[in-house]
């Protein structure tokens, strides 16, 4: 089967950042590429929500890196909220504890999801209405920020405005029979980089199913910050993960011609890597390539998160 290519231009935002993608798949049929770029403000919480009270202690935001939070507009009944977690401390008026978010969606300690994998985070919600999620500056790895949710499995960008610590939130919500208010409305920011004013994730998912004669695809990135930008970056990170339904798989990744990443065990997993790919006026480049089997299924799915001020 002969490679077909579709030159797809998805985002330019004035002078600030530009992307575009070259897809190559190989099988007769083009494949449709949607808008793989996704812009989180970062705002810090009011200091009701971290600061402490008579009955509440303070968050101690000197260990805290990222923090998700959400006021909801009436009282939470406390006891309804225990299902989320796999443990907590009952402060009174507040639960500290520990919520499981399942790369599959699952909610609970134990997922019967074959090929999922989870990050644990540090949950607290007050009776008065207030939630927050956040991660341990020196415990968790930052790059687990980004959740793919259902769409792991999909072709495309990273979900919009999902991440983990948005997804702790709506677990909270859904056990506790609380609307959620939508991820666009979680409230986010870093305490270990006060600079940043925003996070840019971009990145894709690919997949090759057996089932449709798929055997290996790529997908090039082309990314740059114009010279004349006013952002100003600060770190940037890349999160890849994935796995094969059996037991043939390879995935890769390269960054301006290097090999970062190389996967070609089946467990389902994640990892994160810290470069510094990011000068202004120079085109950085992306190829990511995914290879699946004979019934083997295999994903491979790459965020890059690049904190900027």
């Amino acid at each position: 089967m002969r490679p077909v290519i579709k030159y797809v231009l998805v985002f330019a935002l004035g002078a600030i950042f530009t992307l575009c993608l070259t897809v190559s798949i190989f099988r007769n049929f083009e494949n449709e590429i949607p808008n793989p770029f996704n812009w989180l403000p970062l705002i810090a919480p009011p200091v009701e929500a971290t600061g402490g009270s008579d009955s509440t202690p303070p968050l101690n935001t000197s260990r805290i890196s990222l923090i998700a939070y959400y006021k909801h507009y009436s009282s939470i009944e406390l006891a309804d909220t225990v299902p989320a977690f796999i443990s907590y401390f009952d402060g009174g008026n507040y639960y500290d504890g520990v919520v499981r978010v399942w790369d599959s969606g699952t909610i609970g300690a134990l997922s019967q999801v074959a090929q999922d994998s989870y990050i644990d985070v540090y949950v607290r919600v007050r009776g008065d209405g207030w939630i927050l999620a956040w991660f341990d500056r020196y415990e968790h790895d930052p790059g687990a920020i980004v959740w793919w949710g259902h769409t792991r499995l999909q072709e495309g960008p990273p979900p919009d405005y999902a991440t983990t610590l948005s997804r702790a939130i709506e677990i909270v919500f859904t056990v506790a029979g609380i609307s959620f208010p939508g991820y666009e409305s979680i409230g986010l920011y870093d305490y270990s980089e006060p600079n940043a004013t925003r996070l840019l994730i971009f990145g894709h998912s690919l997949s090759c199913l057996y089932s449709e004669d798929i055997y290996e695809k790529t997908v090039d990135y082309y990314y740059t910050i114009p010279a004349n930008s006013t952002m100003i970056p600060i770190k940037l990170f890349i999160r890849a993960g994935g796995g094969y339904s059996y037991k043939t798989g390879n995935a890769k990744l390269w960054v301006d011609g290097a090999l970062i990443y190389e996967k070609t065990e089946s467990l389902w997993g994640w990892v994160t890597f810290q470069i510094d790919a990011f000068e202004k006026g120079i085109q950085h480049s992306v190829r990511q390539y995914v290879a699946g089997g004979y019934y083997s299924s295999a994903y491979h799915n790459v965020a890059f998160i690049l904190w900027a001020e």
